[in-house]
């Protein structure tokens, strides 16, 4: 910090967090507009911390601190002064219309109990004003939400002179004018007086790096959770890994980052059916000798080369060159029969026998011809032209049956016939072949099942091709015996190609397996195989990479969130306002308020004693012990009063004298620390505004007591709660806690409210006011007794007799105790204490007799007072 910038801290702050991480600046601004973040402040802050990293999902946007977000020092020093606050909306139940008056130059005392809005209308000063824990506002919890934020009004003087009226609004924005006022309550000296094993010293501003390394400690603890679980929980494949490093696969799963793309793994996942049939038989061959392993690869290469060779003679045999020669054949054996059909009933139609020449006939004359050659005649021609006997009817011929015999013979050797007969026997002899000619079944099905183990689609290629060509063939044979032209369907795809490579790859990876008789040839194998057997699994290693990708970015986010939460420049931070704001004059200045505060009780001194987490430690020590933990040796009061003693100490090195306000500020001190708390409040009020909220009556007595002594202005408002709400305000104290002069002039304000029901003539109601007022006024006689007589020497319930004014009590003179006796009878004559008899019926005083009898009381605790002022 360079102190030729007159800069303050909080300005010195604001342009450190220049450079810092968003979420750093954005805790800073809840630090310095709300004090030291919740549990749910904190998780914000972690949740920016890991967007700003990268963590996706999240909503929350960060607000950085800004210039407008720091509490302003009064332009030209000017000193601000509240005049009143008002026009309250959405803090918790504070009534609406209500306005809290303040003694501008002097001292103004706040009373109220548990419950009466005290507390609202403390935090709203310190959300408006400049407070080190500003906390949160609350709207009323037992009615629907306000439609925005709380809202007041604040009447002020700058020097004195009153200036425009400040809107507030609760935005988080602290007023450039009413940050003048400081606000001092319990979290303040909680900020000075640490749970720890030391008292630390902390001026405004400094306790804001301690604020931040606070929030870096608490974000880097459960960071450290997180870490922790996100380490616990990687898959323990990891640990030991199902794939081979050494494969694609294996070498993406090793190398897994927050950033990986699994676009690569998912295209080693798509294997075609080779590769799956390739794995297979790696899988297999690798259990066995390799020569074995080979001689199997070659014997179905084999069998394959068997398969090719078979479809090629299906393909030669039923191709359509073959099959319409087939065709061709049918047709002009079936032509030639007609014509010689044709030829042999034009010859022998007269003949009493029907069907010579026909296709019976024929069988029967080539079987005659065969028996008389080879049996009945061998040598002789046919038919006989001797005196053979007839081979068909076995008897001699006669001229005319040589003649037709003769004449059946001629007809069997013309063109027609011959044509006929040779086109048939080619015929015949073709179909012979043809019809002989079946697909090798075994060879087919033996290769086939084969394949099918390996590759199921070309299985079914080489099925669909033998069933194509064994169509093509009973179409053919079909259509042999009809006239109609044959029309033959397309073979199927040729799997012939596929075939040979298939062959080919058996042959090659044969000799594969020949080279993995030694170790480098095998290890190649085995490589392989482990490559196809990890792509094969990459559907279940994407599921685990995808978890462990999500794994190690959100690893990456938090250790990156652990990083920003180092609190080294923080640290230098505090050191370096520390150095500028700590300084011998404050130091001195702390002395001078321990001694007014605590006088010789408490002995303790500042002194630097390192620093951690965001700055160094300023400890407030015993003189007599250094070494001694100040905590346990200094009572709550004692701690009390050495953060009262450090909160003023900030603000006498002001450079205003704006107005203090202080909520509560002797909670659980006993009468000695009270005393010791209003003197210096008293003090201070003679220079500056200082506004006191409390419930302790002592306190106000005692604040009172002093104000009265010093001559200081003051004004004593309460609070209370009523139908509207709480925060209801009257001057004065309550009835209960008033003083003579605020009781004798409610009474006088009651007596002239009750001569309005008197000159109404409205008996009853007058007489209930009349009763009521000499209750009240019976009662403010005996407060009389104890505030005036016996001048405070003793009060009910208080925990100590004050005998310093023990002489003030000998004024008393015998007139003083008659003027006492007669008033209290009277009064307690009138009022309905017992049961009055039925046969009395009392009349109450008329309202002058009252005012009378009020003013009574008053002459007497005046004429006691100026007695008692007259001592020294």
């Amino acid at each position: 910090m360079n102190k030729k910038t007159n800069k303050t801290v909080l300005e010195t702050i604001l342009d450190w967090s220049a450079d810092r991480p968003l979420w750093q600046r954005d805790a800073l601004r809840r630090i310095v507009t709300g004090g030291t973040p919740d549990d749910d402040g904190v998780k914000d802050i972690l949740a920016l911390c890991k967007k700003e990293h990268g963590a996706e999902g999240i909503a929350l946007e960060p607000a950085a601190l800004e210039a407008a977000h720091l509490p302003a020092a009064p332009a030209g020093g000017e000193s601000i002064a509240l005049a009143s606050v008002g026009d309250i909306a959405g803090v918790n139940q504070l009534a609406p219309g209500q306005s809290l008056p303040f003694e501008a130059a002097g001292l103004t005392i706040v009373y109220g109990p548990n419950g009466s809005g005290k507390s609202g209308y403390g935090r709203v000063l310190k959300r408006a004003c400049r407070a080190r824990k500003a906390g949160e506002i609350m709207p009323d919890a037992y009615n629907p939400p306000p439609a925005g934020k709380a809202t007041g009004t604040f009447s002020i003087l700058k020097d004195g002179v009153a200036a425009p009226p400040v809107s507030w609004t609760d935005d988080g924005k602290p007023d450039a004018v009413l940050s003048a006022v400081s606000v001092f309550d319990r979290d303040c000296g909680s900020v000075h007086v640490q749970e720890k094993n030391e008292v630390a010293f902390r001026p405004f501003g400094l306790d804001i790096p301690d604020d931040l390394a606070g929030v870096c400690q608490a974000l880097k603890q459960k960071l450290g959770a997180e870490e922790t679980q996100l380490n616990a929980v990687r898959d323990p494949v990891f640990d030991k890994p199902t794939w081979n490093p050494a494969t694609p696969v294996g070498a993406i799963m090793s190398a897994l980052s927050h950033d990986t793309d699994l676009a690569a793994l998912e295209k080693l996942g798509e294997m075609s059916a080779d590769e799956r049939a390739r794995l297979a038989r790696l899988d297999e061959d690798l259990l066995k000798n390799p020569a074995d392993a080979a001689a199997e690869q070659r014997l179905f290469a084999g069998n394959v080369r068997q398969l090719i060779a078979t479809l090629d003679r299906l393909a030669a045999a039923y191709g359509d060159e073959k099959l319409a020669g087939m065709k061709t054949l049918a047709d002009a054996a079936r032509d030639k029969r007609a014509a010689a059909d044709l030829a042999a009933r034009e010859t022998f139609d007269g003949l009493s026998i029907p069907g010579v020449g026909g296709e019976t006939w024929r069988a029967l004359w080539e079987a005659a011809r065969h028996y008389s050659e080879q049996t009945a005649y061998p040598g002789a021609p046919f038919p006989p032209t001797g005196d053979e006997a007839c081979v068909l009817c076995h008897q001699a011929l006669h001229a005319d049956a040589k003649d037709r015999l003769g004449s059946f013979e001629a007809f069997v050797r013309a063109d027609a016939e011959s044509q006929a007969a040779r086109a048939e026997q080619d015929y015949s002899e073709a179909l012979a072949a043809f019809t002989a000619r079946q697909p090798d079944v075994r060879v087919i099905a033996q290769a086939r099942q084969r394949i099918a183990l390996q590759n199921p689609g070309l299985a079914r290629k080489v099925l669909r091709f033998v069933a194509s060509a064994d169509l093509r063939r009973l179409k053919c044979l079909r259509a042999l015996s009809t006239a109609d032209p044959l029309i033959l369907p397309p073979f199927s795809p040729s799997p012939k190609a596929e075939l040979e490579a298939l062959a080919a790859t058996l042959e090659a990876y044969a000799a594969e397996l020949d080279e993995a008789a030694d170790a480098e040839g095998r290890d190649r194998l085995i490589l392989e195989r482990d490559s196809l057997t990890d792509r094969a699994a990459v559907a279940d290693f994407l599921e685990i990479a995808k978890k462990e990708i999500k794994r190690l970015d959100e690893l990456r986010i938090v250790r990156g969130c652990i990083t920003d939460t180092a609190t080294n420049a923080i640290t230098k931070l505090g050191n370096d306002i520390a150095d500028n704001v700590i300084t011998p004059k404050m130091r001195d200045q702390f002395q001078s308020e321990i001694v007014r505060l605590a006088a010789e009780k408490v002995r303790v001194e500042i002194v630097r004693s390192g620093g951690q987490y965001g700055s160094p430690n300023y400890q407030v020590r015993l003189f007599a012990n250094p070494k001694a933990k100040v905590h346990m040796v200094l009572s709550e009061g004692e701690q009390t009063c050495v953060a009262l003693a450090a909160f003023l100490t900030e603000l006498a090195t002001a450079q205003h004298k704006s107005a203090l306000v202080f909520d509560d500020p002797v909670t659980s001190l006993d009468h000695r620390w009270r005393e010791k708390v209003a003197d210096r409040l008293v003090e201070e009020s003679a220079t500056r505004q200082i506004i006191v909220f409390t419930h302790d009556m002592v306190f106000v007595n005692d604040l009172h007591d002093k104000a009265v002594r010093e001559a200081v202005p003051m004004k004593l408002v309460s609070l209370s709660r009523g139908p509207a709400g709480t925060g209801m305000v009257t001057n004065g104290l309550p009835w209960q806690h008033a003083g003579i002069r605020d009781r004798v002039d409610k009474l006088e304000k009651a007596a002239r409210e009750a001569r309005n029901l008197y000159d109404a003539n409205d008996e009853e109601g007058y007489r209930d006011a009349a009763v009521k007022i000499y209750d009240r006024l019976r009662a403010t006689w005996e407060r009389g007794l104890e505030d005036v007589a016996f001048a405070g020497v003793i009060h009910r319930h208080r925990d100590y007799i004050d005998t310093k004014n023990l002489k003030r009590v000998t004024v008393i003179e015998d007139a003083d105790v008659e003027t006492f006796r007669k008033n209290f009878k009277k009064c307690s004559d009138l009022v309905d204490a017992h049961d009055p008899s039925r046969a009395r019926d009392g009349a109450v005083p008329p309202p002058d007799d009252i005012l009378a009898d009020i003013k009574t009381l008053a002459d007497w605790a005046d004429s006691i007072r100026v007695r008692q002022n007259a001592f020294p």
